[in-house]
């Protein structure tokens, strides 16, 4: 299957969606979803959180539909996008390491957390994609 995203992935990641009693999700999401990222140990209220969007995968790398629901509080395997290149560039290349702990949001709420596996492309050029006008 086609990766979910046109931009190539910056790093991997396992996450974990939290469950409701967390204050995680109700209901759970597809893949496909624009989850906020906030680094672990940010405070938002200062530091903002980004655009870092996962596309999750099966064991063969392939991503997941987006018509199924993803499971709570399971493992799951990203692909993990950073939107704005001026963040990849300025910010993201110099915090994101393997190991990393990180949040995923919906607006201020935390509904996932995840740990980064594997740096694949943050470190590389990348070609501006052109958006249709």
């Amino acid at each position: 299957m086609k990766p979910l995203y046109d931009t190539p992935d910056d790093f991997e990641a396992e996450i974990r969606i939290m469950r409701e009693n967390e204050g995680g999700r109700i209901s759970p999401p597809y893949n496909g979803i624009r989850w906020d990222f906030a680094y672990d140990g940010d405070i938002i209220k200062e530091t903002g959180i980004y655009m870092i969007w996962p596309d999750f995968i099966n064991e063969k790398g392939n991503s997941l539909p987006t018509d199924k629901a993803l499971s709570i509080d399971k493992i799951l395997k990203a692909r993990m996008i950073i939107i704005s290149d001026e963040m990849r560039e300025k910010i993201h290349r110099d915090r994101i390491v393997e190991g990393l702990h990180f949040f995923c949001h919906e607006g201020s709420r935390r509904v996932a957390e995840g740990i980064v596996t594997k740096i694949t492309g943050l470190h590389l050029e990348r070609k501006k994609i052109k958006h249709r006008t």
